[in-house]
């Protein structure tokens, strides 16, 4: 397993690298950069031109941070400019948008665990994407909005990748999550009581790769790379953007990569939340 610096342009074959494991970081994107600057923009204007954005968890109570969070969450996610940067994002690494097709950005917000770690800022346990229906040829990528340091971040577990986890997403429907249970995030203000898909195991956290990066700098990654919310216990609120690319012709022919753990029954059910990257059209599903 390799970590490339600064090489998405340079390597052709960067989507089979990513599904054997490999994780690139890229601190150079313009795009990156300019998603996180919208990020901030829309931060701003969903708390009422508060600009102090780590410390928004210190200016409210926690029923309000719910509100305007989950304001921001959907005023960014559905913003025809955040496509936008996407489009960008895949034309700068320099690959044809026709193939590609992307899952609607999402805007995370971590703030003090003790202040909220439920709903619209759930503290993710490891899981793998897959776990959550996602497929095999899901590729990941998670960029800081400001400056964070390690016990704020995500982590990756790497040591994993081709190890099996006992699991919960047997028995977990990403149906049910759709219809039934995502639309209640803003209801979980102590603890989460919506199901999650989980390790039923003792997860080793030695191999833990914790990037503390700054604004816009980049993760890429496979979606079948165990991973997860690192606890918040820092005086300072996280906010993070991330979204997901899939190559179309991948997904039709299974390619991606190895499915060691993962048993969701509804694989693929989100696809009515992804857009043709070259147009921003609704993905329908691959025509066989």
């Amino acid at each position: 397993m390799n970590l490339y610096i600064n090489q998405l342009q340079q390597k052709a074959d960067f989507k089979e690298a990513i599904y054997a494991g490999d994780i690139f970081l890229n601190t150079q994107l313009r795009a990156a950069r300019q998603l996180c600057e919208f990020a901030q923009e829309s931060i701003t204007a969903a708390f009422d031109g508060e600009t102090r954005h780590q410390a928004l968890h210190t200016l409210m109570p926690v029923e309000e941070f719910v509100v305007l969070v989950t304001r921001l969450k959907g005023q960014f996610t559905n913003s025809l400019r955040a496509k936008e940067l996407i489009l960008s994002f895949i034309d700068e690494i320099g690959v044809d948008p026709r193939e590609y097709i992307f899952d609607v950005p999402r805007i995370r917000v971590v703030p003090n665990y003790d202040y909220l770690h439920a709903g619209v800022s759930y503290a993710y346990k490891p899981h793998r994407d897959t776990w959550y229906g996602s497929v095999d040829c899901q590729i990941n990528t998670w960029m800081p909005v400001h400056t964070i340091s390690p016990d704020q971040t995500m982590m990756i577990n790497t040591s994993y990748f081709d190890v099996p986890v006992k699991n919960s997403s047997a028995q977990w429907s990403l149906n049910d999550w759709i219809n039934n249970q995502r639309h209640k995030a803003k209801d979980n203000l102590k603890e989460e009581v919506r199901v999650h898909p989980v390790p039923l195991e003792e997860i080793d956290t030695a191999a833990e790769l914790r990037v503390a990066g700054n604004t816009g700098d980049m993760l890429i990654f496979s979606g079948s790379h165990l991973h997860g919310t690192v606890a918040n216990h820092t005086q300072h609120t996280r906010f993070s953007v991330d979204f997901r690319l899939m190559h179309l012709d991948d997904l039709k022919h299974n390619r991606g990569a190895i499915n060691v753990d993962s048993a969701c029954p509804d694989v693929g059910a989100g696809f009515k939340d992804y857009f043709h990257a070259h147009d921003f059209s609704n993905f329908q599903g691959i025509q066989q």
